[in-house]
């Protein structure tokens, strides 16, 4: 018996840092959103637990999350075997679309499936939080508002279909050097995410690619200035740039298929990471 399940990408349309709490964490709200690209992850019962990727760059160790997943159920319901876990990478690493979280979310389904746990959808949300903050998100999928740390959702109406164009430079950004800018700059907190909420409520594209944003880009500009370049490079090509996360993928939004087609053959080649995607 063996679990295959598709762990899609995340994109924040909309990400607010409000504020650093009092435990060292900050308090976020964002519109969250899947997309059409996902890693393939494949589990089957093993005597032993090992994860493989087809990107050589990723660490298959226990630092890796979809190993974590399968320790914490592990030591949650003291598991009689182990998991053989295969992640077809799709996902850049360190690119800010939840690919590890997303692979989480992944095995925590694989083991209620295969070992017959029956877990309610609360229970495993509980689990994931455990894990991260993107971890809940990316097992539910779909458009929701993610408020705390970025582990509480609500679900929301379904996002009109966006075509994007994900553009990655190659190099991992550190999510903790980024806030750890953010805070240093001592900025006003945006309010991308009312806007983003008004657009999806009246269901137009366009007004979406108006009002879309991350709180994150001036500390992540910053630090990169790579960055900076590729979001004025999307704009010349006529798309919406938007940082993915915290980084170092950037989306470009464009007004149709296209336009993206255009911009995606204009940066292939440029950049090792360059796909056409949609909102899924």
């Amino acid at each position: 018996m063996a679990y295959q399940g598709i762990a899609a990408a995340k994109l924040n349309l909309s990400l607010d840092v409000l504020g650093k709490r009092a435990d060292g964490y900050h308090e976020l709200k964002s519109v969250m959103q899947t997309l059409s690209i996902g890693d393939v992850v494949e589990a089957e019962l093993s005597l032993e637990t090992k994860v493989t990727a087809t990107d050589q760059a990723l660490a298959c160790d226990e630092s890796n999350l979809a190993w974590r997943a399968y320790q914490l159920m592990h030591e949650e319901f003291r598991l009689d075997a182990g998991l053989t876990i295969r992640l077809e990478k799709h996902i850049p690493l360190g690119g800010g679309l939840a690919g590890g979280s997303s692979d989480a979310a992944q095995v925590l389904l694989a083991v209620n499936e295969l070992f017959q746990l029956n877990l309610s959808q609360e229970r495993l949300l509980a689990l994931a939080l455990k894990l991260g903050a993107d971890v809940p998100f990316c097992f539910v999928g779909g458009t929701a508002l993610a408020t705390g740390t970025g582990g509480e959702l609500q679900p929301l109406d379904p996002c009109p279909e966006l075509r994007l164009v994900l553009v990655n430079p190659g190099f991992a950004v550190p999510t903790a050097d980024v806030y750890n800018r953010l805070d240093e700059l001592s900025l006003m907190p945006t309010a991308y995410t009312d806007g983003v909420l008004q657009a999806l409520a009246a269901g137009s594209p366009m007004s979406l690619r108006a009002v879309v944003g991350n709180g994150l880009e001036p500390a992540a500009f910053q630090l990169y200035r790579e960055l900076a370049k590729l979001a004025d490079e999307l704009a010349d090509l006529g798309l919406t740039p938007l940082l993915c996360g915290s980084g170092a993928t950037l989306a470009g939004i464009a007004c149709d298929k296209k336009q993206a087609a255009i911009a995606a053959d204009a940066l292939s080649g440029k950049y090792p990471f360059v796909h056409a995607v949609t909102t899924h």
